[in-house]
């Protein structure tokens, strides 16, 4: 049963971990047009300085902390070893969370200036020079930055989460869907338009109006497609390594306290 429950810590820890990869929520869109040609330097680099934009509004360490949350929720309140672990040590979910969070930042502040590049890319093959620069003047907007925080503050990664745990007594690797994805950014994405105070919620909504806004909002679902292929692509060994060592031990040694305290209260 031990050996079983460690196994399932270790899922749960990396397949969050990769899941949190996912956590772009700001509502881009793409179209299938082939690049421009001629395109310039200055355009790569408007649009690696939008994917910068964007990406990095995205509150990153309160995103983690909610990927982490629902992770363990799902994970303690329906694998019966966990529950186990649980119920004989309260607090052994909060222990996860807290040893599973600096890993899950060091990995993915790794991972960010590839990530980026992909979503500038993705920028520069389908957006002119020009449209890539009216999407910035919104996004650096006071109405932009509020949509992107309230969006990013209202993602609770409900589905992704039960997704992964639904997957813990499968054989190979975890596989998070696009419906999971979709499910999870559009829940975030309406609870965070309607957080807005009216007057950011007008402004979100006269720029969608416009002929970029239309195209961008358009073709939103297909920006989740690289999003999911980030949610599925595997951790680096050394994260592994970090789980295996840093979770364990730190559950480890929790265990081991918990027991003590309990010999000395007797």
């Amino acid at each position: 049963m031990a050996d079983q429950m460690g196994d399932h810590m270790r899922f749960l820890a990396v397949a969050g971990l990769a899941a949190a990869l996912s956590i772009s929520t700001a509502p881009s869109a793409m179209v299938l047009a082939a690049a421009p040609v001629g395109a310039t330097e200055a355009h790569r680099a408007a649009a690696l300085d939008l994917a910068r934009l964007i990406n990095e509004s995205n509150q990153l360490e309160k995103q983690v902390d909610r990927m982490l949350a629902g992770i363990a929720a799902q994970g303690f309140s329906s694998d019966p070893n966990l529950i186990a672990l649980q119920q004989e040590y309260p607090g052994a979910d909060r222990i996860f969370v807290d040893a599973m969070r600096p890993i899950m930042m060091s990995e993915l502040a790794l991972m960010m200036p590839e990530y980026n590049q992909a979503i500038a890319d993705f920028f520069f093959d389908r957006f002119t020079q020009a449209e890539i620069g009216e999407l910035a003047v919104f996004w650096r907007s006071d109405a932009g930055q509020a949509l992107l925080r309230s969006v990013s503050s209202n993602v609770d990664f409900a589905a992704t989460a039960k997704e992964v745990v639904a997957q813990m007594e499968n054989e190979g690797p975890f596989a998070i869907s696009r419906e999971a994805v979709d499910a999870d950014k559009k829940k975030a994405v309406a609870s965070g338009v309607n957080a807005l105070v009216s007057q950011h919620r007008v402004a979100v909504m006269r720029f969608g109006l416009t002929p970029v806004g239309r195209k961008m909002a358009k073709f939103v679902e297909q920006k989740n497609e690289i999003d999911q292929k980030w949610a599925n692509r595997a951790v680096s060994p050394e994260a592994e390594a970090r789980i295996e060592r840093e979770v364990g031990g730190a559950l480890l040694a929790f265990i081991e306290e918990e027991d003590r305290k309990r010999a000395a209260a007797q």
